[in-house]
């Protein structure tokens, strides 16, 4: 009797144990798949941003060389960043963009705009010397006023630069860890 007894118990605390470690193992298979899942979400997330702030980055470089005459499709292009910008990253990060495309655009204003230019279908060989001298020359006046401003756009854009790498490496540091 005491024999069935020992094996009743027996086997009751094999099926407890038996449950006990399915459903541990379970659960710590679920917390793995988790943690996994968040990792890759922020492994994507930090991919991404990592594109917008390459493209932003790459965008305001071309407005600046060409001291604020950007194209509408480039304007467009900022504005559509600025809007993915404000959404995805740091709202310091974002603040500077923007007060960087301010800087940016107050520099065009104050700079000499070139002559409006209109290239007839014939054009005799002075007529379109005299106006590409003359488009030179606006241009050239440009360029030396544009370097007043030069200076405090460039530190702008690279102190807009380095806090996107600092906040990309803070985001790798804590993925990472």
């Amino acid at each position: 009797m005491q024999y069935i007894v020992g094996v009743i118990l027996g086997g009751i605390l094999t099926l407890i144990a038996m449950i006990l470690n399915s459903y541990f193992n379970a659960r710590i298979a679920r917390e793995k798949e988790q943690r996994e899942y968040k990792r890759i979400s922020r492994d994507k997330y930090i991919s991404e941003l990592e594109g917008i702030y390459i493209e932003v980055l790459h965008s305001l470089e071309k407005v600046i060389r060409d001291k604020g005459m950007g194209t509408e499709s480039q304007i467009e292009k900022l504005n559509r960043l600025d809007i993915e910008l404000g959404l995805k990253s740091k709202t310091k990060i974002h603040d500077e963009a923007q007060k960087l495309m301010f800087e940016i655009s107050n520099m065009a204003k104050s700079l000499s705009p070139l002559p409006d230019e209109f290239i007839p279908k014939f054009e005799d060989d002075d007529n379109r010397r005299y106006r590409l001298e003359k488009r030179r020359k606006a241009e050239q006046k440009r360029s030396e006023e544009a370097k007043k401003f030069s200076s405090k756009v460039f530190q702008m854009y690279r102190e807009l630069a380095i806090d996107m790498k600092a906040h990309l490496d803070e985001l790798k540091k804590t993925t990472n860890t």
